[in-house]
């Protein structure tokens, strides 16, 4: 955010109170102007430039959640990048509008974004408000997002044909809980990701991984403290564009030691917490339920590749 301004003349409870209303204060709106940098789609990045965004938003949706503040709409159109004048290209977590924090009642509030919310909050019980928002739905949710962006864009494009999971938009929350549980199941094997996404497909397979085994198995013990708010081409390439795509494969890695996934700058930006690391159980559950083992566990499983003396420029 570069200015904001609050115009509190402008709120409607002026005008409830010159109607006799009662109660004016009451849910009123006041006019707010904010200037951002301008921002671009993280979906227009591909391969690593792409996966440092997503991990430093990753990383900012940790640090605010440490702070009490849930962001609870993870979602492809509200992952941004902005670029710095050395053609770095910095993931910003935008659109705060269905968010809360630690102080707000909770129950029926949940995103809208269908296709990204954690299976647990697809649930009945969700709907009906029986399920706290706990810090594994945002970490579900960022997984599908990369999921999604993997599967669906090439090359900073949307597919215009044969793009996998089309029909998870037309779905209910019944409809696309049970899509969403058949894939991890049945899946993430068979499907194939856009040639310049290859690289993140395997970092998604992983992540999908947890959450399948999330699932899957029974839990045990119970979440952390922090865990919870009161506590175009077709996807299916051709053999010979396979083959290119393993060719230029080869090259990439013996490019790999010049590229920047940075972790270790982005994680100033959480806490000093992660000193405690070697004190979590490892439980299959706490990869997502915990947010200081799943940024943990994100940072060992993520490829590591050196800083390059000068990033590469990238035009959005």
């Amino acid at each position: 955010m570069v200015w904001f301004h609050k115009f509190e003349d402008t709120s409607t409870a002026n005008i409830r109170r010159a109607l006799g209303l009662k109660d004016a204060e009451r849910g009123r709106r006041v006019l707010y102007i904010i200037v951002f940098r301008k921002l671009y789609p993280i979906t227009k990045l591909s391969d690593n430039m792409f996966l440092t965004a997503w991990w430093q938003i990753v990383v900012c949706h940790y640090a605010i959640w440490n702070k009490g503040v849930y962001h609870r709409d993870i979602s492809p159109s509200n992952l941004m990048v902005y670029r710095t004048l050395d053609g770095r290209c910095i993931g910003v977590l935008n659109d705060f509008d269905l968010s809360s924090t630690q102080d707000c009642p909770s129950g029926r509030e949940h995103t809208v974004t269908i296709p990204f919310m954690a299976n647990e909050l697809l649930t009945k019980a969700a709907i009906e408000g029986k399920v706290k928002h706990r810090y594994q739905h945002g970490a579900e949710s960022f997984i599908w997002v990369l999921t999604w962006v993997c599967l669906r864009y090439r090359n900073g494009q949307l597919l215009r044909k044969g793009r996998p999971l089309d029909e998870w938009l037309k779905l209910d929350v019944n409809g696309c809980r049970e899509k969403k549980t058949d894939f991890l199941f049945n899946g993430t094997h068979i499907i194939k990701p856009s040639r310049s996404h290859k690289r993140n497909w395997t970092v998604a397979q992983s992540c999908l991984l947890l959450v399948n085994e999330f699932y899957a198995k029974p839990k045990t013990g119970h979440p952390k403290a922090d865990d919870s708010e009161a506590d175009d081409s077709e996807v299916d390439d051709s053999e010979a564009e396979d083959s290119e795509a393993e060719d230029s494969e080869a090259e990439d890695s013996e490019a790999e030691d010049s590229e920047a996934v940075d972790f270790e700058a982005d994680d100033s930006a959480a806490d000093d917490s992660e000193a405690d690391d070697s004190k979590v159980d490892n439980h299959v559950s706490d990869y997502l339920t915990d947010a200081i083992v799943f940024k943990t566990w994100l940072k060992e499983n993520i490829p590591r590749r050196r800083r390059s003396q000068k990033p590469p420029v990238v035009t959005v």
